[in-house]
């Protein structure tokens, strides 16, 4: 059986804080999942097995990095709801509380 001081240090790592009705609850889950793994280190089988990352073989597809010609600055601000020469032009992500939001600020 786990002690009191046992499952405050394993909540304390794991950030928890608990209450003491609160710590009992923790303490029946704890064995359960302790005993689960205990469980399945019994199984023989488990022994040989090389350990897995994905059950399936699996291999990234990259694409081949070759340069290529990229949209020009009037292309890529062809569809833009406002823009100017060079540039998007979006409301303000961050205001300040005293000033007021102006018609520039807002998209319609």
């Amino acid at each position: 059986m786990i002690t009191n001081d046992e499952l405050r240090r394993i909540a304390a790592l794991a950030k928890l804080s608990l209450g003491d009705d609160e710590l009992e609850r923790f303490r029946a889950e704890f064995e359960r999942i302790v005993e689960y793994v205990g469980v399945l280190n019994r199984i023989p089988e488990i022994a040989g097995l090389e350990p897995l990352d994905h059950v399936v073989e699996h291999t990234n597809a990259f694409a081949d990095d070759v340069p290529h010609r990229s949209l020009s600055t009037a292309e890529a601000l062809a569809n833009a709801p406002r823009h100017n020469e060079s540039f998007f032009k979006v409301p303000k992500v961050l205001a300040s509380a005293e000033l007021p939001a102006t018609d520039d600020d807002r998209i319609e």
